[in-house]
């Protein structure tokens, strides 16, 4: 099976621009106007079209984020079968061992068995001090707990999902490694945060949880998004000048924000 980072030419950690590049790059050596016909020109310009429908399916997963994400867990899951013996099993008769609970969990994800997933991390928390982290690559922890946040969320666990996305979110920006996954890990953080969370929380929680979220370093445009969800939810608490600040503050980053100016004039009038 082909692996589409060698079709490419690019490491497994090329950024967006990289793939772009790469395949602009191999696009020319396969153009039926560029390339140089060598042997019979039947099967070149054959030879020529199969790499190059090969090297456009490689684009199209490796440039779309959710695609390539999708793609680098099949290679994973791959891995993880091999070696001629029932690992998942092997892995499940060591419940006091926190490492193979670690990987037993990462295993479970990568084949669709989300729920035993589930179950494993939640029973490996009565370890003391239990993070994937310190059991796995630092990647692949992170891989596995942004699909423990994803399948919190699905079952309306949101604030479980709150505290996994917060806390990858403050390791990405202390050191990357979503790199071109980032911006789809904010997006449902975002989508989280503004849609969801606050089902979960009063409001007063919720203006806080608001504020520690505004607060992580995310792009200045969901940093306003937030305020303005902020500065809403304390009008709503009749807290004007605390709505006021908080709306100030995402005019500050964001002065044409859908939605904000009329939030201010609203606070103003209240005022």
């Amino acid at each position: 099976m082909d692996n589409y980072y060698d079709v490419l030419g690019i490491p497994p950690e090329a950024g967006t621009r990289d793939v772009k590049s790469a395949f602009r790059r191999q696009a020319k050596k396969h153009h039926p106007d560029l390339r140089r016909e060598d042997g019979s020109r039947a099967a070149s310009a054959r030879a020529a079209d199969a790499a190059m429908r090969l090297l456009l399916v490689a684009y199209r997963v490796l440039s779309d984020p959710e695609k390539r994400r999708a793609y680098d867990r099949s290679i994973r899951r791959r891995a993880a079968e091999e070696g001629g013996f029932d690992y998942r099993l092997f892995l499940k008769a060591r419940p006091d061992d926190p490492e193979s609970q670690a990987k037993l969990i990462v295993f479970d994800l990568l084949h669709g068995l989300e729920d035993e997933a589930l179950d494993v991390y939640q029973r490996a928390k009565t370890f003391s001090d239990f993070r994937l982290e310190r059991y796995l690559e630092r990647g692949e922890a992170m891989d596995a707990e942004f699909c423990i946040a994803e399948e919190y969320e699905k079952r309306e666990r949101w604030l479980k999902s709150y505290s996994l996305y917060k806390r990858l979110i403050s390791m990405e920006l202390e050191k990357p490694w979503f790199r071109y996954f980032f911006e789809v890990v904010i997006l449902r953080f975002r989508s989280l945060v503004l849609l969801k969370l606050q089902r979960a929380l009063d409001d007063e929680d919720y203006v806080d949880t608001l504020e520690e979220a505004a607060g992580l370093g995310l792009p200045k445009r969901d940093v306003a998004q937030i305020l303005r969800k902020k500065g809403e939810v304390q009008l709503r608490l009749h807290d004007t000048q605390a709505a006021l600040e908080s709306l100030r503050r995402a005019f500050d980053l964001e002065p044409r924000l859908a939605g904000l100016s009329a939030l201010r004039r609203r606070a103003g009038i209240q005022a």
